[in-house]
């Protein structure tokens, strides 16, 4: 994610604050790792760099949990009949 932000210029940085409704020092942090985006910012920041960022990576904590609890409810259950 740190890659990721400073390779962007400082104007795209901007635009990326402005479109997800942020700004880029607070962006920084995040993508730095000293602060956590927020549920819908990470939904935001994933879809405005079209996955370039993914919400799994900004916040696994969220996501990698709610990814495995749908997964989880997709499996077949099996009927007991008696």
């Amino acid at each position: 994610m740190k890659e990721y932000w400073n390779n962007l210029t400082k104007s795209e940085q901007l635009a990326l604050a402005r479109h997800v409704g942020s700004s880029t020092e607070y962006l920084r942090l995040v993508f730095n790792g000293y602060k956590k985006a927020g549920f819908s910012l990470a939904k935001r920041l994933e879809g405005v760099t079209q996955g370039g960022v993914t919400k799994n990576q900004l916040r696994p904590d969220i996501y990698e949990n709610f990814t495995i609890k749908l997964q989880a409810e997709e499996l077949p259950i099996k009927k007991q009949y008696t």
